[in-house]
């Protein structure tokens, strides 16, 4: 047989080089895509070896907490009156307005002395020569026309040169009648009596003198002495920074996994619903990604809310119910990473029980990823909530604010969610992906579904630091 020219043998050859070429290009523009999406879904975990997150938040705490000290003496000296009597003895009454109890980290002293429900007053008494005279003081109130005795008085009898003493009078009578009737306005006057006049004397006896303090009623408090104190876009920003740098948890690393799960289990539904590749896959991928960062934001945001306004009572439920959320969390997330991967189709899992009905509930898929989103986030809470709530009870707590505490958790989950959107922006955009999403969709949604379940079942067995124990120390971050 003649041999053909040695130019229609290149010929022949070329377009199975192309092809060759084309599928190289393909594959390595596919591994390309699969770095870069990883890449940015995990970009945030790079914070903490550019920001020292624990020194940022110790700086915005202390500036935090100087401005709240300096704005409760303020407060206080608002609220106290004194006299000073002959022989250099000073005496000071503070009334011990809710707010101050508020402004002053008197928690702990709020829930023993209700000045809700009782006028509580802080007497101090000062002496520089000489000693302050034996036992403490009389005390009596009168509001409304009516003289009240005190409930408790507390403090130490025999002291030399310094004694506080806390007085605290109720609000209503035995009948449960204010002594102070609504929208009343009366002047509330505190009646001390002790031996303080040194030139009062009868014989070689002090002789007690009465001394009187007087407080309008209802206290008008300056508005800027209530005004929560350091509220501003520059504290919520080092807030939120410092939570992401410092608080870099293994929840945190682990709910990447899940949200690329989550995603690319949506990605394979999406493309298994419409049978193609098209405008409308690549915006349903979109917006479940949309709605599982939006369902992390919502819980993040509410949990702030919570711990910034109620403080130490959020931290001593979260303490109690955590693992009961978790074991909740858990079993809820298990049933929707198998609910993922029967909308699909993956195969196996489709055989299962009930199947047909979460094959049918196509209409939900968006608020099934906002749902999974917040159920698995709340289970993560058992894992990195005690350090969120601790520091947003020292911080966020400082600040003593519902609202502050949910624009800096809100700004910290959308500081978490920017790389996330991100990567499936970049996933919906590239090409080779979703081809191979809408090649393997059914082994994609396999596997999306089993991860998530893996995760729902650390959750229910409390072993959720066994995938970050096994790669913090890679990163330097154990």
């Amino acid at each position: 047989m003649p041999r053909q020219p040695a130019h229609l043998e290149l010929n022949a050859r070329l377009p199975n080089s192309r092809k060759i070429l084309a599928t190289q290009f393909s594959a390595m523009k596919l591994l390309l895509a699969v770095l870069g999406l990883t890449a940015l879904a995990f970009s945030w975990l790079a914070l903490p070896y550019v920001v020292n997150g624990a020194d940022m938040l110790t700086r915005t705490g202390d500036s935090v907490q100087e401005e709240r000290r300096e704005q409760a003496a303020t407060l206080s000296e608002f609220l106290t009156r004194q006299w000073y009597y002959p022989g250099g003895i000073e005496v000071k009454a503070l009334y011990a307005h809710e707010a101050y109890f508020e402004r002053a980290d008197r928690g702990r002293m709020t829930e023993q002395y209700r000045p809700d429900e009782n006028y509580v007053f802080f007497l101090t008494e000062d002496v520089h020569t000489g000693l302050l005279p034996s036992g403490l003081p009389k005390v009596s109130l009168r509001v409304g026309g009516t003289t009240i005795e005190p409930t408790v008085v507390e403090g130490p009898s025999d002291v030399s040169h310094h004694r506080m003493t806390i007085v605290s009078f109720p609000k209503v009578d035995a009948n449960g009648v204010p002594y102070l009737g609504d929208g009343s306005f009366d002047e509330m006057r505190l009646m001390l009596s002790h031996t303080w006049d040194r030139s009062l004397t009868l014989g070689d006896k002090l002789q007690p003198v009465m001394t009187t303090f007087g407080w309008e009623l209802p206290q008008d408090i300056p508005q800027e002495l209530l005004d929560a104190p350091g509220f501003g876009g520059a504290v919520i920003a080092s807030l939120s920074i410092g939570l992401l740098a410092a608080v870099l948890t293994p929840c945190l690393l682990q709910l990447s996994v899940v949200f690329m799960a989550t995603m690319s289990a949506s990605g394979a539904e999406a493309i298994s619903s419409q049978g193609k590749v098209d405008r409308v896959a690549q915006k349903r991928i979109l917006v479940a990604a949309s709605a599982f960062v939006l369902g992390y934001i919502i819980l993040f945001t509410l949990a702030g809310a919570l711990i910034g306004g109620l403080g130490k009572q959020a931290q001593i439920a979260f303490s109690m119910y955590s693992r009961s959320v978790a074991v909740g969390s858990g079993i809820l997330v298990i049933l929707f990473g198998l609910w993922l991967g029967i909308r699909a189709n993956a195969p196996m899992l489709c055989k299962l029980p009930g199947a047909g009905v979460m094959q049918r509930m196509k209409g939900s898929s968006t608020l099934g990823n906002v749902m999974i989103a917040i159920v698995y986030n709340l289970g993560c809470m058992s894992c990195f909530g005690g350090a969120i709530i601790a520091t947003l009870f020292i911080y966020v707590g400082a600040l003593g604010s519902a609202f502050t505490g949910a624009v800096t958790m809100g700004a910290f989950a959308l500081g978490l969610g920017i790389p996330f959107m991100l990567a499936a922006l970049f996933f919906s955009r590239v090409e080779p992906l979703i081809l191979a999403v809408s090649k393997y969709r059914r082994g994609i949604g396999l596997v999306s579904s089993l991860v998530i379940v893996g995760f729902g079942v650390l959750l229910v067995t409390d072993n959720f630091h066994t995938l970050s124990d096994a790669i913090y120390p890679f990163l330097g971050l154990s």
